[in-house]
């Protein structure tokens, strides 16, 4: 059985495989395939030593494509093809709505390698992105958002504040 956690169970139906949700995290499940968040695989395999983990990351599109060509070993490759077709798709639409470049300041990492790969040059005078969890007002966590919807709106966020902004740089 594949247990995946909330957060990526969007992944599931991605590469095509039946899965429960579980929480890893904090306890033993009953699974031989766990899909977690990147970061936890220690502390995961305290608790689950027999599970293959595989680790994930989906903070910009670009992690989540290389997430699901890594999947490729447990998954229908057609479907997760499929499903990386749609994202890219899906990037492409979202990056069109940026106007103009600009220097930005981002207060995380996360923010960071999504400035990047809007190609947004990153400097200390620049406009400064600033996640919730630090006290701003770009959310980062939306649990509400399926996991590309929650991707997108990250961008889609960050790009909102670049366009707001008049041609300073």
């Amino acid at each position: 059985m594949i247990g995946i956690t909330e957060m990526y169970k969007d992944i599931g139906e991605m590469i095509g495989v039946k899965y429960r949700v579980v929480n890893p995290y904090k306890e033993k499940v009953n699974c031989s395939i766990l899909i977690i968040s990147k970061g936890y695989k220690e502390r995961v395999k305290k608790l689950n030593p027999e599970a293959k983990i595989f680790e994930v990351r989906a903070a910009t599109f670009r992690d989540l494509i290389e997430s699901l060509e890594m999947l490729k070993e447990i998954g229908d490759e057609k479907k997760i093809e499929e499903s990386i077709r749609k994202i890219r798709e899906r990037e492409r639409e979202v990056k069109k709505l940026l106007k103009r470049k600009a220097k930005v300041n981002p207060k995380s990492k996360f923010l960071e390698r999504i400035a990047l790969d809007l190609n947004l040059e990153i400097s200390e005078d620049g406009i400064e992105l600033v996640p919730d969890y630090l006290g701003g007002n770009i959310r980062t966590h939306r649990y509400d958002l399926g996991l590309i919807e929650r991707i997108e709106d990250r961008y889609r966020q960050v790009i909102e504040i670049i366009n707001s902004f008049p041609s300073l740089f």
